[in-house]
């Protein structure tokens, strides 16, 4: 009688557990899915600091550093921007070349003169 009972027991459990494991696999699907089309849809964000050399930018994309820029690109040394808004307009440009799939976003010294980075 035991044995019918645990029988019982184990094959009404494995019937069970495929149709829970279904639903969670198709709940998953669902999720990865939303949150790709989310992390897809989610801009780059800019992040300008001073630092003891200059102003800096950082760009992020779903919260993830991209780039960590603490210098003036495509300029030799370890000078940072002289004010916030010259290290805004390069990161805005560096935004714009990633956007466009442009890579590595690179900045040239003509890039820079447009910008009136000095």
């Amino acid at each position: 009688m035991q044995r019918f009972i645990i029988i019982l027991f184990v094959f009404a459990a494995c019937q069970a557990y495929p149709e829970q494991s279904n639903i969670k696999k198709a709940t998953n699907a669902g999720k990865q899915t939303s949150e790709k089309t989310t992390k897809e849809a989610m801009p780059f964000e800019i992040a300008t600091i001073q630092g003891a050399n200059g102003w800096a930018y950082q760009i992020r994309k779903n919260g993830k550093l991209v780039i960590d820029q603490p210098t003036i690109p495509g300029r030799p040394g370890t000078a940072g921007f002289q004010t916030q808004q010259d290290a805004q307009r390069v990161a805005e440009l560096v935004k714009s070349k990633l956007q466009a799939k442009v890579f590595p976003p690179t900045v040239s010294e003509d890039d820079l003169k447009n910008l009136n980075i000095h």
